[in-house]
């Protein structure tokens, strides 16, 4: 390096504060101590604190972690973060969802009421009972047992003075047989000439028909009707009178004033096992053939007005 005159150098003003500065003073006993050499050097080095100005303490120096007994150069772990949950939810929190109020059922709307008549009950009659058909009451209902057990017997309960009434029945099978029994002219039985009739019609003290109940299913329906055997004009009397063969009775009475044809009296119809007696009490002008066209029995034929073609 070239050393230079220093006379041939500029003047440099901010170097007064070296002519008048004053010597560091020795201090008095008991005065601060001065910091070490080895602090200053530090301080110029950069490996040290900065030394403390004189009259001002110092404070003490931060004790030093102590040392593990394992030797360990690597550098200070990371702190663990603790760990996290396993969805990250940054939302403000739900609002509570309110429990859904039961709601009631809706009230069925009321059933009108029938503005019709009253059902009534199905008649029936009692064993070893009586029941009179009329005209406010014309039918009555035979259970299993009186439709099936037995014979049902139908008679002309008439005094002489009434004449000579005479019964004959139009029926039909289920076999598809029809035809008529009428005792007076020569047909007593359904159907026609078998061993094991259905229908019987006889004479004792009064005219009579008989229903064998052990061929019940065979027979479908049944109309009663009586007549005069000479044909007159008759004034009409009595009861005729339908007995189960457990004693109970089903009356229809005969006073039907003066009439010269034929009179429907009693229907029967098989209701799923059941007979079903209905009083017709009707008036038929003719004979038994208009009676048989009137109630719907067309599968007869007829060889005259009261005879069928057999």
């Amino acid at each position: 390096m070239i050393a230079r005159d220093p006379s041939a150098q500029p003047p440099r003003p901010d170097l007064g504060w070296l002519r008048h500065r004053s010597l560091r003073r020795p201090a008095a006993a008991g005065g601060a101590a001065q910091p070490p050499a080895s602090a200053v050097a530090d301080f110029f080095t950069g490996r040290g604190a900065r030394p403390p100005r004189p009259g001002r303490t110092v404070p003490a120096p931060a004790p030093e972690p102590q040392a593990s007994s394992s030797l360990d150069l690597s550098e200070p772990a990371a702190t663990t973060p603790a760990p996290a949950s396993s969805s990250l939810d940054l939302s403000e929190p739900a609002t509570p969802v309110p429990m859904p109020v039961p709601v009631p059922a809706p009230t069925p709307a009321p059933v009108p009421a029938r503005t019709g008549p009253p059902r009534r009950p199905v008649p029936r009659v009692a064993p070893r009972g009586r029941t009179i058909l009329t005209q406010r009451g014309p039918t009555v209902t035979l259970n299993r047992v009186q439709s099936g057990v037995g014979t049902l017997t139908i008679e002309a309960v008439c005094s002489p003075a009434v004449g000579d009434i005479r019964l004959g029945a139009l029926y039909q099978l289920a076999g598809g047989t029809s035809s008529v029994v009428q005792h007076a002219t020569g047909l007593p039985v359904a159907p026609r000439d078998s061993r094991r009739p259905v229908i019987t019609g006889s004479r004792g003290e009064f005219d009579r028909l008989t229903v064998d109940l052990r061929q019940v299913r065979s027979l479908l329906r049944m109309l009663v009707y009586a007549f005069s055997e000479s044909g007159r004009e008759l004034a009409w009397g009595g009861t005729l009178v339908t007995t189960t063969f457990g004693g109970a009775r089903i009356e229809l009475p005969l006073d039907l004033g003066r009439h010269g044809g034929p009179i429907a009296l009693l229907s029967l119809y098989n209701i799923d096992g059941e007979f079903v007696l209905r009083a017709e009490a009707e008036k038929v002008d003719g004979a038994a053939r208009d009676v048989a066209r009137l109630f719907g029995f067309e599968r007869i034929t007829w060889a005259d007005d009261r005879t069928p073609a057999l």
